[in-house]
């Protein structure tokens, strides 16, 4: 009995002993600056920079260059100028930033905040996965989305139709105005709120100016205006891309590349920047139009001639351009949602369109849009009077291109052109010319087969993804909304 005694004791000192141990080292391995979780706080200010960071890179470049507002100059930007030239490869890092930084976080976010009972920031996050993935569905047409598995355990999920896509993200827009409208929980961060310092007002302005947005892209146009009219309201509300003057962390995405990147590869020269010029032939300006500001404000000759894009700017110097190192990029506005009234009124009444359409150049009179104050830029000079019916008349200022059109017609195709200047930089433009087959008559370069419609399926994923349409459709076939 003393000896078993003894050697229990002696067990139990040699277990406590080894437990104690184990205790005093047991985080000895673990590396306190590394984060392995968080709550949604803390994480909502990572998807805000994830979705804007994606809709405002590189891929806004090709597009730039294809819908002939810039042009590729030096090594493989040459190539750019001829869609039918792009490989897969070159989508993988947009669809990365979608879907890993930005989609998929944008879900654990609204699902952590759901747990931590704070529905309006739920809401928030839901706002912004919209956002991003409206922009997938929009640019490559049928894509992953319901399988989405944010475990990481189905690396292969479906591919859902462009039009469930869009079905979908109604529903989760639907979702996020309701969170976005409750009055319990912590509500939006401020301090983590890049764009709006948690105003859930202004939030919820963005839910439905994003409903309008994809109504419009599958033509819904009753339900395009309706969701535009309870969208942003006023300047205040757009919603803008933030950066700042720091190298390799802050500048604008259009900055780093045209200056520290690849000073040489990127020039204006362009259709866009002549329609815009007053010194050329097709410029689009006329006696109640006078484009001097906007133009200035786009492009300039600082590094190319005929035509630069316009980098002036904190680090640069000089009054910020559009491309300025710390110009903020417009990702929805205001204007988008005027422009969507407009074009919505335009298709069933020409004199409520041209009523709609003057209500938005009052707007572009102030100089919104122009400098990024919405003040102009610099003293150049800017108009945007009213237009009257007549204007559109064959042979009016509006319609004396040699080929008349209707005065609707005319209406609509000075609407798309305008958006086509409007979305500069942005992924909207490229919509617009897919949805509208080209009602804005935009010049594209010449000698190159078809037309630009869709982004091609990244090589990642056609690598990793059994799933992925196959044969690839190519660049130049519409997306199933557009056919």
């Amino acid at each position: 009995m003393k000896n078993i005694f003894i050697k229990s004791i002696s067990l139990c000192f040699i277990a406590s002993t080894l437990f104690s141990c184990t205790d005093y080292v047991s985080d000895y391995n673990v590396d306190p600056d590394l984060i392995t979780d968080s709550d949604a706080k803390n994480l909502f200010q990572g998807i805000l920079l994830a979705d804007q960071f994606f809709q405002t890179s590189s891929n806004t470049r090709d597009v730039m260059i294809w819908l002939n507002q810039a042009n590729g100059e030096n090594r493989q930007y040459v190539a750019l100028n001829d869609w039918n030239l792009s490989t897969a490869s070159t989508f993988d890092d947009s669809w990365n930033n979608a879907y890993v930084n930005c989609i998929t976080n944008a879900k654990i976010t609204s699902l952590k905040a759901e747990k931590e009972l704070n529905p309006r920031l739920a809401g928030a996050a839901q706002v912004i996965e919209a956002h991003a993935m409206g922009s997938v569905t929009s640019l490559w047409g049928d894509a992953p989305y319901s399988e989405l598995d944010i475990t990481g355990k189905n690396l292969t999920p479906k591919y859902d139709s462009q039009l469930a896509i869009y079905t979908s993200l109604q529903t989760l827009l639907d979702k996020a105005i309701t969170n976005l409208k409750a009055t319990t929980g912590k509500g939006i961060p401020a301090d983590k709120d890049l764009y709006y310092a948690g105003n859930t007002a202004k939030w919820l302005k963005l839910a439905y100016s994003l409903k309008a947005r994809y109504y419009l892209h599958i033509k819904d146009y009753t339900k395009a205006k309706a969701n535009a009219l309870l969208g942003m309201s006023g300047p205040s509300d757009d919603l803008i891309a933030k950066f700042g003057n720091s190298s390799g962390q802050s500048f604008n995405p259009f900055y780093d590349f045209l200056v520290y990147q690849r000073d040489d590869y990127m020039s204006g020269d362009s259709y866009g920047a002549r329609l815009l010029d007053p010194s050329t032939t097709i410029y689009r300006g006329n006696a109640k139009t006078d484009e001097h500001a906007r133009f200035a404000f786009c492009y300039n000759q600082e590094y190319f001639s005929p035509y630069s894009l316009n980098i002036y700017g904190g680090d640069y110097g000089g009054t910020n351009g559009k491309f300025g190192s710390d110009s903020g990029l417009p990702m929805v506005t205001y204007g988008e949602m005027l422009l969507i009234i407009a074009e919505v009124d335009t298709r069933s009444s020409f004199t409520t369109g041209l009523s709609s359409y003057n209500t938005y150049r009052a707007l572009l009179d102030t100089g919104y849009s122009i400098g990024i104050s919405n003040s102009g830029y610099e003293s150049e000079t800017f108009n945007y009077d009213p237009y009257v019916s007549s204007d559109f008349l064959a042979g009016g200022i509006e319609n004396n291109s040699g080929n008349s059109l209707t005065d609707q017609n005319a209406l609509l195709r000075e609407i798309f052109q305008e958006r086509y200047i409007y979305f500069m930089g942005s992924f909207e433009s490229f919509n617009d010319f897919g949805r509208s087959n080209n009602t804005a008559q935009i010049q594209l370069k010449t000698g190159k087969a078809g037309s630009p419609q869709r982004f091609l399926y990244p090589q990642v994923e056609i690598n990793a993804n059994p799933n992925t349409p196959s044969p690839v459709p190519p660049i130049v076939t519409k997306t199933p909304v557009h056919q």
